[in-house]
């Protein structure tokens, strides 16, 4: 499609009605300000070309600075991802370091326990041993007088 349009348009400006038809008569000396330029036909051509090619380059430019600003867009998009993916993992370490602590105070406690719990059974025993010992004794002394 653009080989066709490309051809049309460099057809329709070699035509004798599109192209400079001052090529090839001379400047007349009596307008010394005219505007008319003397070049050879096939200069005037390329010329034409030269001026297509620049038009598609603008084009290029244009679509190549859009192109670029999405992309500076989406790199300002994932930025600001990345920004809250470390704003959650350093949030997600303090939760983790906080559970870790209470862990840790829960273990400490629970210890704690156990060692009172040993401690408590320890006096129940003694308690018991010297209930039992308190009442053999008493029963003892009770039946020997």
């Amino acid at each position: 499609m653009k080989k066709l349009i490309l051809l049309i348009s460099f057809l329709t400006l070699s035509w004798n009605t599109f192209s400079q038809t001052a090529t090839t008569q001379p400047l007349k000396p009596s307008s010394p300000d005219t505007t008319e330029v003397c070049i050879p036909t096939p200069i005037a051509k390329e010329v034409a070309k030269d001026l297509l090619r620049y038009d598609g380059c603008l084009e290029e430019v244009k679509l190549l600075n859009a192109k670029i600003e999405k992309l500076e867009s989406v790199s300002q998009v994932k930025s600001i991802m990345l920004e809250m993916h470390d704003e959650q993992d350093k949030n997600n370490a303090f939760i983790i370091q906080q559970l870790e602590a209470q862990v840790k105070l829960a273990t400490k406690m629970s210890d704690d326990l156990h060692k009172e719990l040993k401690g408590q059974k320890a006096k129940s025993f003694l308690w018991k041993a010297a209930t039992f010992v308190g009442v053999i004794t008493t029963s003892y002394l009770l039946i020997t007088k």
